[in-house]
């Protein structure tokens, strides 16, 4: 739509129409724009933005050409977003917790006490000085930065790094340090076998992976993969379109997964259930079907990989007496015998790729960097990369391809998902003091603590041997924290609790838009915008239709509130670095001076600010197998010379791989080198039901107490912990479930016959609990979920009933996980696959337990609100 269509729109119905940044995956960047429309300074309404005289992408396979509607494909909490902007659960104002002061600071009662209402100039003033003082005893580094992930897609006012980039320009922090949390298997695992480095290290590289696919792929295995559910939070809806491809190119779709997720009961020609954690001996029992029947390509694992015989002793039984067989698996993972032979001969009988994108229950238990590790092997053993045998996870094309993109984009087009140098944090282990996100908490209460690896989302699988040790010499230990995430209760566990309450943390500032989860732990809240508040640069990489659009201010700010952009500066020019955050027009300008709209199209600064909107043309399909072929004449057989890992297996000798050989390594060298006696991550990998760092699983005997397997995959109506407060969601019945007390519950998944073993019926209130504590939830009894497992989606806002006995209310299901890291020599979460039990409460009961809890004000149909945790000045 031209400005001059926009101006009409508005003269007609009244109606102001913004674009807007689309998804929630964060990191300065979007998916294709959206319009907002706003009548009367209200915004009235989100919808999708529809392109003319753009050349759209086309693949060509079997006859047929694919791509996409001509529009955004939106995702359904963006289209919701409004509740958000205007959500009870809004912060207004600048909040004091009620017991602070800095003669009296009361750590202990973090989380228990409500706020005040207080000035920006009074919070201000605190802040400042609290930085000055802490600068001053301690030095800067005592400062921990919480600012990393994913949130609202806005290019300069809301992207998370803003305040690493406060502090390193103050003179020193300490970072934390995100993992990669929704792929932590890979990372810690299949990076040993493939390398894959890069910002989405450890899975491969996608360079016009769809050619292939498309054109030669018979079967598709989506291993815990639910591309309805992870896919458009970052990139809208085209994993739905993307799965309708695979459908008219003719390929199979079987799903290997506990649930029977959303895209699984959508798209799956058959859904194989599987006990969580035990995908490992599954890809055990196809290799010795395999290598049993002489099914797999021997030539292939003699030139393209080191390590197969020494696998296949460990696979027949030879080198501990136990053959990995189909039935021994049965035992293990639940699925019929027949059925896992059956798998492993289609596999090998049909061209069979492995899909996922993000998550799934394999991929976030303990010891999930085993199954990564086996299921690049298997793949191996059928020749990975030969025509329709790939790993497909280019669901969303930023920064998925080496060299060119996944579907047909301009190489000068293809974009990063980090789209601004301050959302660098995410990614990067970049400043003089790290600590990563797992052990934040030992950190805080236990330390000195050592590691391997900053767990970095871009670093090297080489760091993973590099140990590290906080405090650094001469470091004072945390001793104030600024947070802008605000979810790690929700998304990772409740050690952090007790860290927040240290008294050892003499200071905390939260910057948020919603008063939710951590925000309480707080002594000062900052009120932030939604991406409707401010101007702002629309970056859109996460989608396959690239553009970049201008964001108009939609509304007025709600209540007093900022962009964190607008924070940081203010405190930056009251601390005398004002010169280091620009006016946000004038850094939006520096930036746009090096897009593709610029560089590529010559449209000028004051000419984009008109147009409003500037999407990119796709590349004909003749000029797509052209630039293929260019970069093949210019450097040989590698990526994007060949769809996906085709240039790896045309290589006769097998080489190019970022691993120290150069090709895949079944017997890990590096993992050889540096860790040869970890049990936990050996140099090959094996099944390992438990060990030192965890004991998860059916065959130890904490399972004789907690005898269900949980499941906490990515939720299908959040975004991680984003928007649980959207009310036109919430109605839906898989997403809350109204109690009797007429509170809404996040549903556990739990089977007909593991609830009638305990008398629970459909919409009973339960417990979900273990050592770790207790999480309230309603039953949703659905076959869709294999007896013996039991699902909640994580990212519930925490309401907490007790935190000594540990009770929540809000079904934030990740304060009962692990603490400890996937395993010893590792620095990633486990979220999943965890023991618990389940049973019927009497929630009345319960009430005249913790009768202060219960008194709290709630919102009718949010829940937790703002009036939750203030409280009016008398």
């Amino acid at each position: 739509m031209s400005a001059g269509e926009t101006k009409n729109v508005e003269k007609a119905d009244e109606v102001k129409v913004c674009y807007i940044s689309h998804g929630l995956g964060g990191v300065a960047c979007s998916a294709e724009p959206l319009e907002a429309h706003v009548k009367n300074g209200k915004l009235i309404r989100v919808r999708p933005v529809y392109f003319k005289g753009v050349r759209l992408y086309e693949i060509k396979a079997k006859g047929k050409t694919f791509t996409q509607p001509p529009k955004s494909l939106p995702y359904w909490i963006s289209l919701a977003y409004k509740k958000r902007a205007y959500s009870p659960n809004r912060v207004l104002y600048p909040l004091k917790r009620v017991d602070w002061s800095p003669e009296n600071r009361n750590t202990q009662n973090r989380g228990k006490s409500p706020f005040v209402r207080i000035s920006w100039e009074e919070a201000i003033d605190i802040i400042v000085k609290e930085i000055k003082r802490i600068k001053e005893r301690y030095g800067l580094q005592a400062v921990l930065v919480q600012d990393d992930g994913h949130g609202q897609g806005g290019f300069i006012q809301t992207p998370h790094g803003i305040y690493h980039e406060l502090f390193r320009h103050l003179g020193g922090w300490t970072m934390q340090v995100r993992n990669p949390d929704s792929w932590e298997g890979w990372y810690w695992g299949a990076k040993h076998v493939w390398g894959m480095e890069g910002l989405h290290a450890g899975l491969p590289h996608q360079d016009a992976i769809f050619d292939d696919i498309l054109e030669n792929c018979e079967v598709l295995i989506f291993t815990g993969c639910d591309p309805e559910t992870t896919v458009p939070g970052f990139a809208g809806q085209i994993g739905g379109v993307i799965c309708e491809w695979f459908k008219e190119a003719g390929i199979k779709i079987v799903a290997i997964s506990p649930d029977c997720n959303f895209a699984v009961a959508i798209h799956a020609d058959k859904w194989i259930p599987i006990r969580p954690n035990t995908d490992a001996a599954l890809y055990l029992a196809i290799a010795y079907l395999w290598i049993k029947e002489g099914t797999y390509d021997k030539k292939f694992l003699e030139t393209h990989c080191v390590g197969f015989e020494e696998f296949k002793k460990y696979v027949m039984g030879e080198e501990d007496g136990i053959p990995k067989t189909p039935e021994w698996a049965e035992r293990i993972t639940g699925i019929p015998a027949r059925i896992i032979k059956a798998l492993a001969r289609v596999w090998a009988r049909k061209r069979t790729s492995v899909a996922n994108f993000f998550g799934g229950p394999k991929i976030r238990g303990p010891y999930s960097h085993e199954p990564a590790r086996l299921e690049v092997i298997v793949l191996a053993m059928q020749g990975l990369g030969k025509p329709g045998r790939q790993f497909l996870r280019g669901f969303y094309m930023a920064g998925t391809g080496k060299k060119i993109a996944p579907v047909p984009q301009y190489p000068e087009i293809s974009g990063t998902f980090v789209g601004n140098p301050l959302a660098r944090y995410t990614v990067v282990a970049d400043a003089p003091v790290i600590v990563p996100k797992v052990l934040v908490p030992d950190a805080i209460l236990n330390p000195p603590i050592t590691w391997y690896g900053t767990g970095a989302i871009g670093d090297t699988r080489e760091n993973q041997f590099q140990k590290y040790v906080f405090p650094p010499p001469g470091h004072p230990g945390i001793r104030m924290i600024w947070n802008a995430n605000c979810c790690y209760i929700t998304c990772w566990n409740k050690k952090i609790i007790d860290a927040y309450r240290s008294p050892n943390v003499e200071f905390i500032v939260a910057v948020s838009p919603w008063l939710e989860n951590e925000t309480i732990f707080a002594d000062i809240i900052l009120p932030a915008q939604t991406i409707f508040e401010h101007e702002d640069m629309v970056l859109a990489t996460r989608s396959a239709i690239s553009a970049i659009a201008y964001q108009e201010r939609c509304i007025e700010p709600v209540g007093e509130s900022k962009s964190d952009y607008e924070i940081a500066r203010l405190i930056a020019e009251k601390m005398g670095i004002g010169d280091k955050f620009p006016p946000p027009e004038e850094l939006m300008k520096q930036f746009y001076e090096k897009t593709w709209a610029k560089v590529k199209l010559g449209i000028s600064w004051e000419d984009f600010k008109k147009r409003k909107l500037i999407v990119a043309d796709h590349p004909t399909w003749e000029e797509w197998k052209k630039i293929q072929k260019e970069i093949e004449e210019k450097q040989g057989l590698t990526w994007g010379a060949r769809p996906g890992l085709t240039w790896f297996y045309e290589l006769p000798e097998g080489k190019g791989l970022e691993t120290p050989t150069g090709k895949l390594e079944i017997v890990s060298t590096g993992l050889a080198k540096h860790f040869p006696d970890d049990k936990e991550r050996p140099p090959m990998p094996r099944w390992i039901p438990y060990g030192e760092t965890h004991q998860e699983s059916l065959f130890h005997p904490k399972a004789k107490k907690y005898p269900l397997l949980l499941m906490s995959n990515h939720p299908r109506w959040r975004f991680h912990a984003q928007g649980d407060d959207i009310t036109w969601i919430r109605e839906i019945p898989t997403a809350k479930i109204k109690g009797p007390d007429g509170y809404y519950y996040e549903p556990i998944w739990i089977h007909p016959s593991d609830a009638a073993k305990r008398g629970i019926k459909h919409g009973d209130i339960v417990k979900i609990y273990n050592d770790r504590g207790t999480v309230l939830c309603a039953a949703y009894v659905t076959e869709r979920i294999m007896p013996g497992c039991v699902l909640v989606h994580h990212g519930a806002r925490a309401d907490l009933i007790s935190t000594d006995p540990l009770i929540d209310r809000g079904g934030a299901i990740d304060l009962i996980v692990p603490e400890r890291p996937i395993s010893k020599n590792t620095v990633g979460q486990v979220c999943s696959g965890v023991l618990v039990e389940v049973e019927k409460v009497d929630i009345f009961e319960l009430m005249k337990q913790y009768p202060e809890a219960f008194k709290r004000m709630l919102h009718p149909d949010v829940g937790v609100c703002h009036e939750t945790w203030t409280k009016e000045v008398t």
